[in-house]
């Protein structure tokens, strides 16, 4: 049975205990990370705390909510809004579950827990190093609960002392039991194996540094070695290869580190590369899907502070496909991005937790990512604490488990806590198949997300402003309301959703840490049909020279529109921007369009619309996010790696390679960060300077020679970040925009 884990710094290494089988249910359930599967960041029930009074923007009764509803961030998935289960858990699959989560449009159940995983045998129902399996808990009996809800499943396969035939087997299984499984995880979190000297998983491929012999699961060493990037990648392959083998259709999934959260970009002498760059650069055109966890609080966040970090997930989401792009090879528009764990880890039982739980499912779902699972179903009480008037347990679980912990006892046995209920919301705002397009807000308190439903527009508002109420003015681009909205309103620690109606569409006014869902019919009521939404569109021949920062080109091409009544006349292209803004950039007739002058290191976005031949237009594509590669054939190569990190900080070193036939005398290296809390802290081997998000570095006296035909210079740093330390995507050198390697 796990126990508490912990965290040093940030990113920093986390700690594991397991308890023996003989502990009570209850007891086994009281650590708050103990059901977890991951500590990227501070997950600590210290963290459990009451929610200071956040700044009211200056403007403190009014926002403005703006929504474009043609600006499409795609289609809603049916297994988008997902939650974990655990061997260990014995109310896993009590009669009131299935209701509970069908009634919350839970479309997707992770199973069989978190670093247990990686310990669990499915066949026998047992677990390596003493692991506590609660009764009532096998696959059958998990996947019945599953089918009772209409919930897809999530498996995470035994890596960490499995085998390749124990997971065909268990595809096999799933089949025979028609149990719909949308994705198979091979393992849980294996960079925490000892690879980079924190140790929480279990990996019989581990060799001791001190013997070389085959590491004792369940007691690994701090380090470990032939058990990281490398082997790992090598094994997924066996896997994808075994699973496919079974089902063809079966998405197979590799673990990879979050960007911006330890321990991503961190290397070592045995493995010189970061793990996403070694484990997507060996898996090439088998990257299938890829699996990340999302634990972003700090040990010292407040409510307010917890409740900014999913402005983070657009910077994330951006990267891993650029990573994807770079070093797999393949379109990462092809590639599912899945988000199997995450909680809000800072009042999790309590209103600032449910509200994290409603603006964070939605960032992630809108940025394109299929599968978003909360941690955890029940999970246990830890350190608790007032939040607000309201009793917060330090529980990461979706439901009570009853259990007692500091002479505080939980509610019943599976009453829902907060984040269910704003889960519960997201169901009224939309469901599978509904288009998700762009709303924006005039005020970092008020967060806003829009769903096409049919012919309404439905908007949710998330004030995480605990102290006032705002009158919230509406705004529409594309969309013209024809009647009175159904408002549906989960006040502050409420435990019900109640609904009315207005009148008004143009404002709506919602109470301090309230979720609200207008439903706003509009126009299209004439009997005619539009057209259906073009197909998403893809790039292709993306590339870029040395000549000049704005050489990027491509081309993009996207799956014909469906007509409605009256024949599709042409398209409109969009190019989407910050703050919900929509620019129209060609209305081609036909499906592609030529891209020139794009900008080396920046993303874009684009959507499409269809119109017909009466001015009828469409529903927006889903879009289509790229960055721009640097030239693959430079003169000058960089290689760019975060070499440690720790909380509010991280060190880096850049190695500039002269690919030319002739030597630089003399040089400066210039680039950008992406994220605008990253910066230079102190440097070595050359000067630094920092204007905004632009860093220059120039040579030493001793080191500006860089000799020719493949000479190198090693420059490092220290640097600040606010929470997402992500890699810059361009360098130039002396001018000359370098390859990325």
């Amino acid at each position: 049975m796990e126990g508490t884990k912990g965290t040093t710094g940030r990113r920093g290494t986390r700690t594991d205990r397991r308890r023996g089988a003989a502990l009570t249910l209850g007891l086994l359930l009281t650590g708050a990370a103990a059901l977890g599967g991951v500590a990227v960041t501070p997950a600590a029930a210290a963290n459990a705390k009451a929610a200071p009074a956040a700044k009211a923007a200056a403007a403190a009764s009014t926002a403005t909510v703006t929504v474009n509803g043609t600006a499409g961030l795609g289609t809603f998935p049916a297994e988008g809004v997902g939650l974990n289960t655990a061997v260990y858990d014995g109310y896993m699959n009590d009669t009131p579950i299935p209701g509970l989560l069908k009634a919350a449009g839970i479309g997707a159940l992770r199973y069989p827990g978190g670093s247990y995983s990686d310990i669990y045998n499915w066949q026998t129902q047992t677990a390596v190093a003493g692991g506590y399996i609660a009764p009532g808990t096998s696959f059958s009996q998990f996947a019945a609960t599953a089918k009772a809800a209409n919930a897809q499943s999530v498996i995470t396969v035994n890596y960490g002392s499995g085998t390749t035939a124990l997971a065909s087997a268990w595809v096999q299984q799933a089949a025979a039991d028609n149990v719909a499984v949308k994705y198979w995880e091979v393992g849980n979190e294996i960079y925490g194996n000892g690879t980079y000297g924190a140790n929480w998983e279990t990996d019989s491929h581990c060799k001791s540094t001190l013997n070389g012999s085959a590491v004792t699961i369940g007691n690994e060493p701090s380090q470990t070695y032939n058990c990281g990037p490398t082997e790992y990648a090598q094994n997924v392959l066996a896997y994808n290869s075994a699973i496919k083998a079974v089902s063809s259709t079966a998405h197979v999934c590799a673990v990879l580190t979050t960007p911006g959260y330890w321990p991503d970009n961190v290397t070592n002498s045995e493995y010189p590369q970061s793990w996403n760059q070694t484990v997507l650069s060996a898996l090439k055109s088998k990257t299938d899907c890829v699996i990340v966890h999302y634990y972003p609080a700090q040990s010292t966040d407040s409510a307010a502070t917890m409740l900014g970090r999913p402005s983070d997930i657009p910077g994330i989401v951006s990267t891993l496909r650029s990573e994807i792009q770079q070093y797999a090879g393949v379109n990462p528009s092809n590639v599912p991005i899945v988000v199997t764990e995450t909680n809000s880890s800072v009042d999790s039982d309590t209103q600032p937790g449910g509200l994290f739980a409603a603006d964070m499912y939605m960032s992630w779902l809108e940025n394109g990512v299929s599968n978003v699972d909360w941690w955890d179903e029940h999970n246990g009480p830890t350190t608790p604490s007032t939040v607000g008037g309201a009793q917060d347990y330090g529980d990461y679980g979706m439901f009570a488990n009853g259990a007692n912990s500091s002479g505080v006892t939980e509610p019943a046995v599976d009453t829902p806590f907060a984040p269910y209920y704003a889960v519960e919301m997201l169901s009224k705002l939309g469901g599978a198949g509904d288009t998700m397009v762009i709303a924006s807000s005039s005020n970092s308190l008020v967060k806003a997300h829009a769903v096409r439903h049919g012919g309404n527009l439905d908007i949710l508002i998330d004030n995480e402003d605990p102290t006032n109420s705002y009158t919230v003015n509406l705004g529409y681009n594309n969309f013209t309301p024809t009647g009175g909205p159904t408002v549906y309103t989960l006040g502050n620690n409420a435990n019900k959703i109640t609904s009315t109606t207005q009148t008004s569409t143009s404002a709506v006014t919602v109470a301090p840490y309230s979720l609200t869902v207008l439903q706003v019919p509009g126009s299209g009521g004439t009997g005619t049909t539009a057209p259906g939404a073009p197909g998403q569109p893809t790039v292709s021949n993306l590339s870029s020279s040395t000549s000049g920062a704005n050489t990027g080109t491509g081309t993009l091409s996207w799956p014909a529109s469906t007509a409605g009544t009256y024949p599709v006349a042409n398209y409109q292209l969009y190019r989407l921007g910050s703050g919900g803004s929509s620019t129209l950039v060609g209305s081609p007739t036909g499906t592609t369009w030529p891209l020139s002058g794009l900008t080396i290191g920046a993303s874009y976005t684009y959507d499409v619309v269809a119109v017909d031949t009466h001015g009828n237009p469409s529903l927006p594509s889903a879009p289509l996010t790229f960055t721009v590669p640097p030239p693959a054939d430079s003169s000058c190569a960089v290689h760019y790696a975060i070499s440690s990190s720790w909380s509010g900080g991280f060190g880096a070193n850049i190695t500039m390679t002269n690919r030319a036939a002739t030597p630089i005398n003399g040089w400066k290296l210039t680039f950008t960060f992406p994220a605008a809390g990253e910066a230079v802290q102190s440097g070595w081997n050359g000067t630094w300077t920092q204007s905004g998000q632009d860093v220059t570095v120039t040579s030493a006296d001793w080191n500006g020679t860089i000799a020719a035909n493949g000479g190198s210079v090693s420059v490092g740093f220290n640097g600040v970040d606010t929470g997402l330390a992500t890699a810059p995507t361009s360098f130039s050198l002396n001018g000359t925009i370098c390859s990325n390697v």
